[in-house]
């Protein structure tokens, strides 16, 4: 995700890194230099035999431009909703966390405010914890088609990291296995049934929430509907100068600049926030993300030593 600080007017206007600019350019400088060359053969030897009608392209850029803003939109919708639920993961760690750390007592504890909590179920509400974390950073691994391996054997255990080995879903993984590790506590009669009813509850918005974004990720734009917004973007671009240089004369090209900017500069933007969840720059930074529930998780439990939340890079936020 781009981090960068509120530029003036007069700069935004002429900033071009991580603009469409980066990918449309040499588009664009093709089209013009066909203006060019129309626009020449027109006025200088004032053939005149290929030349379009302004009529035509007026139509077909209204119909084009409300096209391109309803695939814009789409794309949008899908990069809006995937932040909205990576939004509720942070909300629900940091509440299955407290659950966790709160709801999970020793049978005499619940007769002694005054009890503290035996070793071993510190360690077993710790190790709770470790793997919420460890579920997080294997979703975005997930999202992304990376193995999650490295990171994940600061949270899990070797037999655990060896049972994920042949897992197609990791992520999923983890909470089954959370979801066992919370049905052990409820038999040793650590978790109340009332209680184990909302902390499986958690369990159930995490998977919903893991369906969303998976839904999002293998559930692109048809790509057939994308192929045809290319196409007429390109052809449009291309026969422009054919219908303005009657019209225009010699400031054909300048206009046929304005407007291929304009179009390709759209067509681009809906590809590039389509998938929300990769690492180009315009996406989300999962992996700040990621790392800020870790840091949250880590605090909660009396940890002190925590990783650093990345920051922005080169006003590139991961």
């Amino acid at each position: 995700m781009i981090v960068k600080q509120k530029l003036t007017w007069l700069r935004m206007l002429f900033f071009f890194r991580w603009s469409s600019l980066d990918d449309t350019w040499p588009r664009i400088a093709v089209i013009t230099a066909v203006s060019i060359v129309v626009t020449w053969i027109e006025l200088a030897t004032g053939i005149t035999a290929y030349s379009l009608t302004i009529a035509p392209f007026s139509l077909i850029g209204l119909a084009l431009s409300i096209f391109l803003g309803f695939r814009n939109n789409a794309a949008y919708d899908r990069y809006w909703e995937g932040r909205i639920l990576w939004g509720g993961m942070v909300n629900i760690a940091r509440s299955f966390t407290r659950q966790v750390t709160t709801l999970i007592v020793a049978p005499q504890q619940r007769h002694d405010a005054t009890a503290k909590s035996p070793k071993w179920l510190t360690e077993f509400r710790r190790d709770l914890v470790l793997r919420t974390i460890a579920y997080v950073h294997a979703l975005r691994h997930h999202l992304r088609d990376s193995d999650p391996t490295p990171e994940l054997k600061d949270y899990l255990r070797d037999e655990e990291l060896s049972a994920l080995a042949d897992q197609k879903n990791v992520p999923l993984a983890v909470l089954q296995e959370q979801g066992q590790r919370l049905q052990q506590a409820w038999r040793e009669g650590w978790l109340h049934d009332y209680h184990m009813g909302l902390m499986e509850e958690s369990l159930t918005e995490m998977t919903a929430l893991q369906g969303g974004m998976e839904r999002i990720k293998n559930t692109p734009i048809p790509f057939a509907y994308t192929v045809l917004i290319h196409r007429i973007v390109a052809c449009y671009c291309f026969a422009l100068p054919f219908g303005l240089v009657q019209t225009v004369g010699f400031l054909t090209p300048v206009v046929v600049l304005m407007i291929s900017y304009a179009f390709f500069g759209l067509d681009v933007i809906g590809d590039e926030i389509e998938d929300p969840f990769s690492t180009a720059p315009h996406d989300l930074p999962l992996t700040a993300i990621s790392l800020t529930i870790e840091v949250n998780l880590l605090q909660q439990i009396g940890e002190t030593n925590l990783p650093e939340i990345p920051v922005p890079q080169d006003d590139v936020l991961l």
